[in-house]
């Protein structure tokens, strides 16, 4: 059983420069952020709570996560480290579990991988490095501690929606451990993340193919059977595949070959 003090926090937020309120996107008819966090309950032993801002926008956000029966937080807007540090330390989390609401098929077996590995190293930081992070379906795990020591020696840059850059920029001062997604999962030709309106346009389409007419539940789909379905339909796939990444999230790729090599790893091998 993973201890209590282990929490997923998964951040979300109504403002969008691209798609606002794509947490309330619906698939399958269901909210989007709704379908996250019922494939997140499914894990046992794991504490789950919602961290938003406190800006007044959000309430539709902690509206959803109470009805659901998940803890809801709200802290600093721009200033996402801090919001997550303030968030831990009001449920008493140790580590933290990130995950962000713009993920819905964020994968729950790698999270649990990567869970047992982070306490079995006693790391700081967990997480599976190159460019699978672009698919949007990994989490990673920090210790409270590392998030604070990030917020205390880093910058400004350093507090932005790329919560762990600190971390990816000075591997030299945190104990890292490198997951790894299973052969099956690897797929960063697939773009399931959502921040664009093609994005939402394929995960509706994605959800009404894999959930039908029948009574399935939108929060049953599972990342490896999205990523077949996507192999069978590649027009679906083609929906999203001409949009670019964000500049932070490249950028975030791009220093995972110091953490390997701080981390005296000179490649990293995919799979279990």
């Amino acid at each position: 059983m993973t201890p209590p003090n282990v929490f997923i926090v998964v951040s979300a937020r109504m403002a969008s420069s691209r798609y606002p309120a794509k947490a309330l996107a619906l698939l399958a008819g269901r909210p989007l952020l709704e379908v996250l966090f019922e494939r997140l309950r499914a894990l046992e032993g794991y504490g789950l709570v919602l961290a938003t801002s406190t800006n007044p926008e959000n309430a539709p956000l902690v509206e959803l996560a109470e009805r659901l029966g998940v803890t809801a937080f709200r802290g600093e807007e721009d200033d996402v480290l801090r919001r997550h540090i303030d968030c831990a330390h009001s449920v008493g989390a140790e580590h933290v579990v990130r995950v962000t609401g713009d993920n819905p098929l964020t994968d729950t077996e790698t999270l649990e991988k990567l869970v047992r590995l982070h306490l079995s190293q006693a790391a700081d930081y967990t997480y599976v490095p190159g460019d699978a992070l672009l698919m949007g379906i990994l989490s990673e795990v920090i210790s409270t501690r590392a998030l604070e020591i990030s917020w205390e020696r880093g910058e400004a840059r350093h507090r932005s929606e790329l919560v762990t850059l600190y971390i990816k920029e000075h591997p030299e001062q945190f104990r890292i451990a490198l997951g790894t997604l299973a052969p099956d999962l690897y797929r960063p030709d697939l773009r399931l993340t959502v921040d664009e309106p093609e994005d939402v346009e394929l995960m509706q389409r994605l959800f009404e193919h894999l959930t039908g007419d029948g009574p399935r539940r939108s929060g049953n789909v599972q990342t490896r059977e999205a990523i077949e379905c996507l192999s069978r339909e590649p027009g679906l796939a083609r929906i999203n595949a001409h949009l670019t990444h964000r500049a932070a999230n490249l950028r975030s790729v791009a220093l995972d070959r110091d953490v390997t090599a701080s981390s005296g790893i000179d490649a990293v091998r995919r799979g279990s």
